[in-house]
């Protein structure tokens, strides 16, 4: 039963509130049911908090997306204590990989909202989320090439851009099949190919 939020609270807590919900919405009634009034319904405010706190629904989605982003790069960044390239590679994508594992819903819900926001043509989502999937990989490309005293065959940005397309694949070839052993077995394939691409400098 929800209850209603009572007094005044900063917007960063009523945006984080209204993202939980919207998110519960999103799982349990897909992207049609996700309405900015069956967000405020579900967190338990009235109509007119969403407004103070977003706006729009098109920045509901995109603080839905960089919550998402924000959890990938907290993943990577824990599993990349190594100064090895193959063994931080392999751990960082096997980080997102368990992130998916762990909530196949919660990665369908976040797939169908990119996927509609393409659809609908707002490029300007989409590209904001692959641009930051793509700076982070870029830093993290960096930081290991710096710790790990190589230089790349090819250029950094080309690089991170094949790290997040096979990613998308085997985390989507995932989704598809639950295999666990096959997507172990093509992250550490992934990892193997990435890391060929670095020499010594």
């Amino acid at each position: 039963m929800n209850v209603p939020a009572a007094g005044h609270r900063p917007v960063d807590e009523r945006r984080a509130q209204l993202l939980d919900a919207a998110l519960a919405v999103l799982r349990e009634h897909g992207l049609a049911g996700l309405t900015t009034r069956a967000v405020t319904t579900r967190a338990g405010v009235p109509h007119g908090i969403f407004h103070y706190a977003f706006g729009s629904k098109a920045a509901l989605v995109r603080a839905l997306v960089e919550r998402e982003l924000t959890g990938a790069t907290a993943a990577w960044d824990a599993a990349v204590a190594t100064d090895d390239l193959e063994t931080a590679l392999r751990r960082a994508l096997r980080a997102q990989l368990d992130i998916v594992r762990a909530d196949p819903a919660h990665q369908a819900a976040m797939y169908e909202l990119i996927r509609a926001a393409r659809d609908d043509s707002d490029v300007s989502t989409v590209a904001w989320e692959r641009r930051q999937y793509l700076a982070e990989i870029e830093r993290q490309l960096g930081g290991w090439s710096q710790r790990g005293g190589v230089t790349w065959t090819a250029p950094v940005e080309h690089v991170a851009a094949l790290v997040l397309s096979a990613a998308d694949g085997v985390i989507q070839a995932w989704v598809a099949d639950h295999d666990d052993e096959r997507a172990d077995a093509s992250v550490d394939l992934l990892a193997r190919a990435i890391a060929s691409l670095a020499r010594p400098a």
